[in-house]
């Protein structure tokens, strides 16, 4: 099962360390990577663009939250349909959430550009390179290094994007931000998709809850308290990336256009270096530390070999990072986009969001004890609504994206998928005779922790 699997990890993140973690996964994400692309689909409708999608996930992240707090596990994205609906549900959202993973590439071309802005002698794809084998290799030496490192980037990244905000907020022309939606509507809307992906990085936390000490409160703070606190920091960043230059020169640019306009050369230096490139770092470090969890629980249940998730002498899933690895080179050695790469990326968060947060519907009937116990509950009339209207939005945002696909990444994206499809037939038979098709119980670890404080998991295996 997924316990005996991952029972080597350990239980060190604290509550600090978990919202560093989630705001990490969302700040890199976003503001940075893809303010360029909104600006240049819906003009100066980008900083509402931003508040509507951060609204959207709000909104789905509540019922994930409530799962997270009555079954805190390895591998959210693939345990919560696993155990709710079922295996073949579960590896369903472990495929897609591979998919997400390619993310990394886009992380890691962001920081190369933007040092690239800073250091034009400096090439992009070998410094993306570099970045991502540096944190591969951070990754298999020890998490809690990472975890720690976590803390003191953000700080940094606050005080760089902080003078950011402050310093462009000065120079803003309102005149320029007065209507909403100049491109239409359906720009709009289809940024607000797009940042969809950019602002749901902060539920990344709950794949680590058998690695925190205490899962069930400090997962829904995590995720809705890192949602809430980036959506209000790029808002606040968005405002001048729209409002100090014309859009023409914005548009599918860096922030470093306008941060060169309005910083001085020592203030911009570090706003690219201790700001852009950080938040990109954190991202990276965070989502490797955290993307190899979903694989790992599907090992448990007996979808791969089981050697596949073996753990160094660190606790580190090393041929899973090794997977994770080449899954973050290959789109660069490519040299796909950073908006081809933040559409896929999207489409298949946006599918994996809307099974899990349906699954979550399932918690009452099928954990009763777990969710009554929960430090973080629903009441089952809220809890459809919000479902209900999650399921509406991100509908209409899969729509929006799909259309906008390039035809190699749409190929690629139903080849991974074709390729899952024929290791299910493979090995569905091998999961069926685990006995985990219709599984009712909670194990028994994660039930310990659902109910405990640290160290419960470990007591109860």
């Amino acid at each position: 099962m997924a316990d005996s699997v991952d029972a080597g990890l350990r239980r060190t993140i604290t509550l600090p360390q978990a919202l560093s973690i989630s705001f990490h996964q969302i700040v890199g994400g976003g503001v940075i990577a893809l303010t360029g692309a909104a600006i240049a689909i819906t003009g100066t409708g980008a900083p509402v663009a931003y508040l509507m999608a951060a609204l959207t996930v709000i909104l789905c992240s509540i019922p994930y939250a409530a799962v997270g707090s009555a079954l805190p596990v390895t591998g959210a994205r693939y345990s919560y349909a696993a155990r709710l609906i079922g295996p073949s549900a579960g590896y369903l959202t472990m495929l897609l959430a591979v998919i997400v993973t390619t993310q990394l590439s886009l992380m890691a071309l962001t920081a190369a550009e933007y040092v690239h802005a800073l250091a034009p002698s400096i090439p992009v794809a070998p410094f993306a390179l570099g970045l991502l084998t540096l944190f591969f290799v951070a990754n298999l030496v020890q998490i809690s290094f990472s975890n720690r490192l976590g803390l003191v980037l953000a700080g940094i990244m606050l005080i760089a994007f902080g003078a950011y905000a402050i310093t462009g907020m000065k120079q803003v022309r309102w005149s320029a931000v007065t209507e909403v939606a100049p491109n239409g509507v359906g720009q709009l809307l289809a940024a607000a998709a797009l940042l969809t992906f950019a602002t749901n990085g902060g539920t990344y936390v709950a794949e680590m809850g058998r690695e925190m000490k205490r899962p069930g409160r400090d997962i829904p703070l995590a995720i809705i308290g890192g949602t809430a606190a980036a959506a209000i920091l790029y808002f606040l960043m968005a405002l001048p990336s729209v409002a100090i230059l014309p859009v023409s020169e914005t548009a599918g640019q860096p922030m470093t256009v306008v941060a060169k306009h309005i910083l001085s050369s020592g203030w911009f230096a570090f706003f690219v270096l201790g700001g852009a490139v950080v938040s990109v770092i954190g991202h990276i470090n965070a989502l490797m530390m955290a993307a190899t969890r979903p694989v790992l629980a599907a090992i448990g249940d007996g979808w791969f070999p089981r050697r596949a998730g073996a753990l160094n002498r660190h606790g580190s899933p090393h041929w899973l990072l090794f997977g994770l690895y080449l899954i973050g080179i290959g789109p660069v050695l490519g040299g796909f986009s950073i908006e081809a790469l933040a559409g896929a990326a999207s489409i298949a968060e946006i599918v994996a969001l809307a099974v899990i947060i349906t699954a979550s519907l399932r918690l009452r009937k099928r954990f009763p004890a777990e969710e009554a116990a929960a430090p973080f509950r629903l009441r089952p009339v809220l809890h459809r609504v919000l479902v209900g209207i999650g399921l509406c939005v991100l509908g209409v945002e899969a729509w929006v994206l799909g259309k906008q696909l390039t035809t190699s990444i749409a190929v690629a994206l139903v080849a991974w998928l074709a390729g899952g499809l024929v290791w299910w037939v493979v090995r569905r038979k091998r999961v069926n005779r685990l006995g985990f098709e219709g599984e009712t119980q909670a194990p028994a670890a994660v039930a310990a922790a659902a109910r405990s404080g640290p160290g419960a998991a470990e007591d109860a295996g």
